[in-house]
């Protein structure tokens, strides 16, 4: 039995039932003033606060703690406007304005079917696969890693966005066959390839000068369904207002040197996650040091 007290963590379910409740109810024009407090939750989520001031060390070399502070804030503020635009579209359906970069690698996507769509955590995760799904003739699915609190997790299971199939990463032997055979059948796969949670392959790589680990499903998939992989970002612009980032597709070439195959892949994402990151590190929702070496 979960602890009732538990519900008020960080990641427990209270925040995303108030967060629902306050779309439902709280008038539009005092949104900005709302969030913009609520951004100064950082000051009392600690890890938190010290994972995203950790990376802007790196992302911002010579950059001063009490200017990344501040920062942090933007970080934070960014971070309340993407979830109250993801509530906002699952409970009323507002769909923010999109704007696109590199439309042409997107429509080859959409084109080829049978693709991973390799993302961060920027933006809006949700919301961009809903787009997807909208605009593809394909099936999407969507994999995330799962709530660590159960009744945060039953929440989200019972809140999901129409039109995208959402599989949680809890069992990746079982899940990677199952997105093996629905690549295969001309689906999209998206994957966040900035993040590895416990229990999951990984694969090295250097992130700005730093030593840091990416997942390597999505590589493993590639390269047994000799599908491209499209590196895809949702860059946060304004009230409302998003942009599609698509860059050049990755593809693995099956070779007798396999390792080398995934390394020269994995420098292709981490150079095009690195340029994104470098120009929108105010919304990169990473909460924990990427890099042992910056958590010493």
């Amino acid at each position: 039995m979960t602890a009732w007290w538990r519900r008020f963590l960080v990641r427990g379910v209270f925040w995303r039932q108030f967060l629902r409740w306050a779309v439902l109810n709280v008038p539009v024009w005092l949104e900005p003033v709302i969030i913009a407090w609520w951004a100064l939750f950082f000051l009392l989520w600690g890890p938190g606060r010290r994972g995203v001031m950790h990376n802007l060390k790196a992302i911002k070399p010579g950059s001063f703690a009490l200017i990344n502070f501040f920062r942090c804030y933007r970080v934070f503020w960014n971070y309340a406007w993407t979830i109250s635009d993801n509530v906002r579209f699952k409970e009323l359906r507002v769909m923010p304005d999109w704007e696109f970069t590199g439309w042409e690698h997107f429509q080859a996507m959409q084109a080829s079917g049978g693709a991973i769509l390799l993302t961060a955590h920027m933006g809006s995760y949700d919301l961009g696969a809903h787009l997807f799904s909208e605009s593809s003739g394909h099936r999407v699915i969507m994999v995330r890693a799962p709530e660590v609190d159960p009744q945060t997790r039953a929440f989200e299971r019972t809140h999901q966005p129409d039109g995208v199939e959402i599989e949680f990463n809890v069992s990746a032997g079982e899940l990677a066959l199952d997105l093996l055979h629905a690549i295969r059948d001309g689906a999209i796969v998206a994957v966040q390839g900035d993040r590895v949670t416990q229990g999951i392959s990984d694969l090295p790589t250097t992130l700005f000068g730093r030593q840091a680990r990416v997942p390597a499903g999505p590589f493993a998939l590639a390269l047994a369904t000799s599908a491209p992989i499209h590196p895809v970002f949702v860059v946060r612009r304004g009230r409302r207002r998003y942009r599609i980032v698509a860059c050049p597709p990755i593809t693995i070439q099956r070779t007798r040197d396999r390792d080398e195959a995934f390394a020269a892949a994995v420098r292709e994402w981490t150079r095009d996650l690195e340029e994104v990151i470098r120009s929108g590190w105010y919304q990169w929702f990473e909460f924990e040091p990427y890099s042992r070496e910056l958590a010493a």
